[in-house]
């Protein structure tokens, strides 16, 4: 078992995984992967409180940083191998809550890096990768991996950020995942590659309004969806891939 090398893009089948506990991460367990779970932050919002992406930013390698209040959670990382390295403390307000939530991929990070953990982007920007600087806070949030250069999101921006580096990205319309009573969240924050030609996701694809696309875009790139729930897509702050075969 090693770390990803390249975070989101599991080269074999992922053992272990960090994401919010759940119906979803129960059913990962049963298939046999390790899931980590954050504690839930008390300066965020309820409905994100545990979500990963949020409070955990894969940065390749065994590189990870962390929100300061998941000692619990370091602890476990390096176990598994993990260099941790603890964040500025997140705000409860936009855009104090997103200095994690950065998008990293094959060559490139993604995010609204005036926002972003210092320490974060000083490592991205040592690593080589190309650092594609977007309005969009929420970017990992808002970004699903179907391969190094396929993504699917709702976020317009995002979109031709990636497509103008010459990525495939398949825009989905908005309010079809679920987050709480009060906001629809993304499908990016309800999925997660598992296997280089598996994406688990929380929820069936087809209760969204674009699941005949999402499923052949998948189809079009041999990856399959592994439906975990039964119901209405939720975003559950994303299913993090960590370490593989």
């Amino acid at each position: 078992m090693r770390p990803l090398e390249t975070p989101n893009l599991p080269q074999k089948a992922v053992r272990a995984a960090v994401m919010q506990p759940c119906t979803a991460a129960e059913k990962l367990r049963g298939m046999g992967l390790t899931v980590l779970s954050p504690v839930p932050n008390a300066l965020l919002p309820s409905e994100t409180a545990c979500h990963a992406d949020m409070l955990l930013c894969h940065a390749g390698g065994s590189a990870v940083f962390l929100e300061p209040a998941q000692a619990f959670l370091g602890t476990a990382l390096c176990f598994l191998g993990f260099g941790v390295r603890f964040s500025i403390p997140l705000g409860r307000a936009y855009p104090a809550d997103v200095p994690l939530n950065v998008a990293v991929g094959k060559g490139f990070a993604l995010g609204n890096f005036p926002h972003a953990d210092p320490s974060l982007r000083e490592f991205l920007e040592l690593s080589g990768r190309r650092l594609i600087r977007v309005k969009q806070g929420y970017a990992r949030c808002s970004l699903c991996f179907v391969n190094e250069n396929a993504f699917i999101t709702e976020d317009a921006g995002i979109a031709a950020a990636l497509q103008k580096n010459g990525a495939d990205v398949l825009s989905v319309s908005s309010g079809s995942v679920s987050l709480s009573k009060a906001h629809t969240g993304f499908f990016g924050g309800a999925a997660g590659l598992i296997s280089p030609d598996t994406l688990a996701v929380n929820g069936r694809l087809d209760t969204h309004a674009d699941g005949a696309k999402i499923s052949a875009f998948l189809k079009k790139y041999g990856v399959r969806a592994l439906e975990l729930t039964d119901g209405r897509i939720t975003d559950i702050g994303g299913i993090l891939p960590l370490t593989e075969e």
